[in-house]
């Protein structure tokens, strides 16, 4: 009895000790509608270190410079994307919706996003379509979600609950 049960732990062993570093793409990406926090800069793929755009300027000494950076906030922090299971992508930015495809590898932890509709041309549209474009890397799981281009030296910052 007692050889049995030491035979069942040694079987055992090998499921307690193996380790999947595979992202579930699916929780992380299609966990529901991801709202914009702002856009990092100086980031090295580090999210301690990365310099959020618009929140800077928003607390900038300078009035009008802490203006615009409010401004942009309400602004971009009305912008959201939700992935769908599916493969397909909608969400909503300034004056318009979004429309696409999206894959993601959860090993590689790469993704790829392609548009198939965008609405009219504002420098905030094309701030946030050009991040989404040019993400290649994620990081994340299902409260926080980062995107990064090449090089990973900025991320868009997406979050479930939406910014005030």
């Amino acid at each position: 009895m007692k050889l049995k049960s030491i035979l069942y732990i040694l079987m055992l062993l090998p499921f307690l000790w193996s380790c999947n570093n595979e992202d579930d793409v699916e929780e992380i990406f299609a966990s529901g509608t991801w709202h914009v926090v702002d856009f990092y800069g100086k980031a090295n793929w580090d999210k301690r270190n990365g310099e959020p755009k618009y929140n800077a300027m928003a607390h900038n000494p300078d009035k009008t410079i802490a203006a615009e950076g409010r401004k942009a906030l309400d602004i971009i922090h009305g912008f959201n994307i939700t992935f769908k299971a599916d493969g397909t992508f909608t969400g909503s930015i300034q004056n318009g919706t979004i429309e696409g495809t999206w894959q993601a590898d959860g090993k590689a932890r790469t993704v790829n996003i392609n548009f198939t509709k965008t609405p009219s041309s504002t420098s905030y549209n094309n701030e946030f379509i050009e991040a989404l474009n040019n993400a290649i890397f994620y990081q994340g799981d299902s409260n926080v979600l980062l995107l990064a281009p090449e090089g990973k030296k900025t991320y868009i910052q997406f979050a479930h609950n939406k910014q005030d």
